[in-house]
């Protein structure tokens, strides 16, 4: 067993620009055996802490002429991306083994937000959410927003421990309830760019970049299935299937027979999800009408959601109100070190959950799609 989980934390890097290296090497690897890759990426014109050129990097494995194929994401959210790569260098590792893929392909995009990810933040360069960002009209707040605004995003910079963010969060809770405070804090605000939730005043540049390439790519497809990688929601370890609550009946059941009990809509009353405005898939598939799309999104729990949500709120919290100037200084803030292990626990035992069960996920995508006409 300690092999099973020394194997799984193998695929977790350090920073992004080993993940970044690894994602190149293992992709090289792949046509090294013989299988069909292109590559891609896509530069930000953006640095990270050693100096790296930023950029989103994709492959794809096998034609693009095939027209059904697997949509593999992840990083939307920065810190997140440590979980999403090492599942991704996993999943590479698998298809090293088996055959040639032949009337399919899979499209990797590892790490849509690498300024989130190699600066510790869950946000972009504009403290954006880039997973409220795929919208076309980016204005508005929900109605709730500016009731908790002030509990949100204090003015001050973050202490370790503060006795009033409990006392404050349970009167607001007790007074508005868990469900709408979540819902109105969660969903996606375009009224407020320094604060929590924002989604931008326009398409950001890693989305656009992504969605032209995906316009100059997918000339021939019919059918795809997404998959993005996200953590932060849910029991630790265990990963919830969120699908959108617009679902169509017969897709429902389908993603039911796939995935089972992990399945749960973006409901706030139904589950740890909540509705999002912007997100990857709905604004990606309204891209492309003519494709019939199949999205899910498997998002892995780390802590309570307290714990998230203070740690969300105590580094937006020091990046708003610090007074440095050096960046590699604003980043050895404990926020931020507090928001990395947040959404990226150093654990044996949680490293091989995800890497266990992001393989499960990824097959049985891929076995549905090898076995529509």
């Amino acid at each position: 067993l300690d092999n099973i989980k020394m194997s799984a934390s193998h695929w977790f890097s350090k920073s992004y620009t080993e993940a970044k290296k690894r994602f190149h090497e293992s992709v090289n690897q792949l046509e090294s055996l013989g299988h069909q890759v292109q590559r891609d990426s896509l530069s930000l014109d953006l640095v990270g802490p050693d100096g790296e050129d930023l950029t989103i990097d994709i492959a794809v494995l096998g034609s693009l002429t095939s027209n059904k194929l697997l949509l593999y994401t992840s990083g939307i959210h920065g810190v997140e991306g440590f979980a999403g790569s090492a599942i991704q260098l996993s999943v590479i590792d698998m298809l090293k083994n088996q055959k040639l893929i032949e009337d399919y392909c899979i499209i990797f995009v590892h790490i849509i937000n690498p300024f989130g990810m190699a600066w510790h933040r869950r946000v972009n360069e504009n403290n954006v959410d880039m997973n409220r960002n795929f919208i076309n009209t980016h204005s508005g707040e929900p109605d709730g927003y500016k009731k908790i605004d002030k509990f949100l995003n204090p003015n001050t910079i973050p202490k370790k421990f503060e006795l009033s963010f409990y006392i404050d969060g349970i009167k607001l809770i007790l007074k508005y309830g868990f469900t709408n405070f979540k819902q109105w804090f969660a969903q996606g605000q375009y009224t407020r760019p320094s604060s929590l939730q924002y989604g931008g005043d326009k398409l950001q540049k890693g989305p656009k970049l992504l969605i032209d390439w995906l316009r100059n790519n997918l000339k021939e497809t019919q059918m795809i299935f997404g998959i993005d990688l996200h953590t932060g929601l849910g029991k630790s370890g265990y990963d919830t299937i969120l699908i959108s609550d617009q679902i169509g009946e017969a897709d429902y059941e389908l993603l039911q027979n796939l995935y089972g009990s992990h399945i749960a809509p973006l409901d706030p009353n139904k589950g740890v999800g909540y509705h999002v405005t912007g997100d990857i898939h709905s604004g990606i598939s309204a891209e492309f009408p003519s494709i019939k799309w199949l999205t899910i999104t498997q998002e892995f729990g780390t802590y309570g959601p307290v714990t998230v949500f203070k740690n969300l709120r105590a580094e937006n919290r020091w990046t708003q109100n610090n007074k440095l100037n050096d960046p590699l200084d604003i980043m050895k803030h404990w926020s931020r070190n507090n928001l990395l292990r947040t959404f990226n626990p150093d654990s044996r035992k949680w490293h091989e959950s995800l890497i266990v069960r992001g393989k499960i996920v990824f097959n049985r995508a891929v076995e549905y799609l090898i076995s529509i006409d």
